[in-house]
């Protein structure tokens, strides 16, 4: 197991009458590298670094698909750098890629926030203004991230050799400055599906300008490069009973397969989860309420903020929640209506229910946030439905039921089950998986020969699109109830 950039301590035969050999050949040879490239510039500059080392060197190689790729002739240092690029947020991973240890994390929000909250808001600015300022802006995100990193690691950036990243279909296409414009209408089509290996000088990253850049590929408009590497981090490819991936993101990508087949299906579900339906919606961090519950008598309100700040506004977890409570403590019906009863107040919103007031803030949700919000688990749970049924598939069928993105963090999964967002399955069936796309990054990091694994996956994936599909159009209505017109569909599916 090699990862995506490697170095190897190599003493070459010395040049003799009896071993004329070209430098190149005497390199290739020595390090058994069949499929060696030298660059031009490294093949100018090997004569001389040869020589004066005596023949002893430390060269850094990088794994790029069909060959292998000379990347420095001689260094000490090989450090990679694992991305995960969010429509919110970016996280990065470093490596030192001698010793295969993880060595610190980041993360920051996407200064590409600036230019609109959701990816459709970014293209539409890509399509009328060009894609050269989001291009920059998220360029200029990850170099100061990768900076940051190397800061604290005390690494100078020149020494990290191979970048990989995973992000959905329309970031990956704006991080390389491709046209968007196709993606997001009929008949989705993206510039292309196979990026993959680049140079980090190609993208002005502040690592090494010949360092390999591995981006993850997509497998359509709306199966981007972050679902194959959730996919190849958790292992569904390989899985011997069929398994659920929910990744809520920017949209619901839903998952299902095991070993030979994989399919995926997309709808609108991330927004409600990221700050993009509620007014009082904030991303996971300080301040953020994660956990609500509601007194059954008085509906006073007790609440869990992330490191304990002062509230600032709710997250996935604690919208779930709220939503949750306020239907078991017959705040709302079952169309998400308010009743009339303690907590419930008229605000220039309409009908609301204040979660929190303090001199600082007032947190409050109203009855149009709530039936936002069940747009959007009526179209994440519908799509698992419709997509688990077209292959004969039911909810007791599914022997994992991995939940990643916003829906991973820290979500009660019992409480996602008691609005219908989630099937009323065994609760130790769902396993958290965290942030699975950064996961398959690291993955593909520090084992490159996995580039051949993941194409692999991209082959296996057959995409249902969910937005045109009149199954799900059909069955969309009754999953906007609390928690579902026919409350039976939650278990047998």
């Amino acid at each position: 197991m090699k990862p995506l950039s490697f170095s190897l301590t190599l003493q070459l035969p010395l040049p003799s009458p009896d071993d004329k050999r070209a430098d190149v050949e005497r390199l290739r040879e020595t390090s058994g590298i069949e499929n060696l490239y030298v660059p031009l510039e490294l093949m100018c500059a090997l004569p001389a670094a040869l020589r004066k080392k005596n023949f002893s060197i430390k060269p850094v190689f990088g794994i790029t698909g069909p060959c292998t790729r000379l990347l420095e002739i001689d260094t000490e240092q090989v450090f990679g750098i694992a991305i995960d690029i969010g429509t919110t947020n970016i996280v990065a991973s470093l490596f030192d890629l001698k010793s295969i240890k993880k060595i610190s994390e980041k993360h920051m929000t996407n200064p590409q926030t600036v230019y609109g909250d959701d990816i459709l808001s970014r293209m539409h600015f890509a399509m009328s203004r060009g894609v050269e300022e989001l291009q920059t802006a998220v360029i200029g995100g990850l170099n100061s991230i990768i900076a940051s990193l190397a800061d604290d690691a005390k690494i100078k950036t020149q020494g990290i050799f191979a970048v990989t990243v995973a992000s959905n279909t329309a970031m990956t296409h704006l991080l390389l400055g491709l046209d968007v414009s196709n993606i997001p209408i009929e008949p989705y089509i993206p510039v292309v599906h196979s990026p993959v290996f680049l140079k980090a000088g190609e993208l002005d990253l502040a690592v090494n300008p010949g360092a390999t850049v591995y981006t993850f590929p997509n497998a359509g408009s709306y199966v981007g490069g972050d679902i194959i590497s959730g996919i190849l981090s958790l292992g569904i490819h390989k899985a011997e009973a069929p398994t659920v991936l929910i990744d809520v993101g920017t949209n619901a990508e839903i998952v299902v397969g095991m070993k030979d087949w994989l399919f995926v299906g997309a709808g609108a579900a991330g927004p409600a989860l990221e700050g993009g339906v509620f007014s009082a919606g904030m991303r996971a961090q300080p301040g953020a309420i994660y956990m609500i519950e509601i007194d059954s008598v008085t509906h006073g309100v007790r609440y869990k903020t992330i490191e304990d700040a002062q509230p600032a506004g709710i997250c996935g977890s604690g919208v779930i929640d709220l939503v949750a409570e306020l239907f078991e403590k017959g705040i709302i019906d079952s169309m998400g209506r308010f009743r009339d009863t303690a907590g419930v107040v008229r605000t220039e919103n309409g009908l609301s229910f204040i979660v929190v007031r303090t001199e600082r803030a007032t947190i409050e949700v109203s009855e149009r946030e709530i039936n936002n919000f069940l747009r959007s688990k009526a179209a994440m749970f519908t799509s698992l439905h419709v997509l688990l049924k077209s292959l004969g598939l039911g909810f007791r069928d599914i022997d994992r039921f991995y939940i990643a993105g916003a829906l991973g963090t820290g979500v009660r999964v019992r409480k996602a089950i008691g609005i219908g967002m989630l099937p009323d399955i065994p609760v130790e069936k769902y396993i958290p998986a965290n942030n699975s796309s950064l996961s398959g990054a690291e993955l593909l990091l520090t084992n490159g020969e996995l580039h051949r694994e993941v194409e692999k996956i991209r082959s296996m994936i057959t995409y249902r699109e969910m937005n045109t599909d009149t199954e799900f159009m059909k069955e969309f209505p009754d999953a906007l109830f609390l928690p579902h017109l026919n409350p039976d569909i939650l278990t047998n599916g």
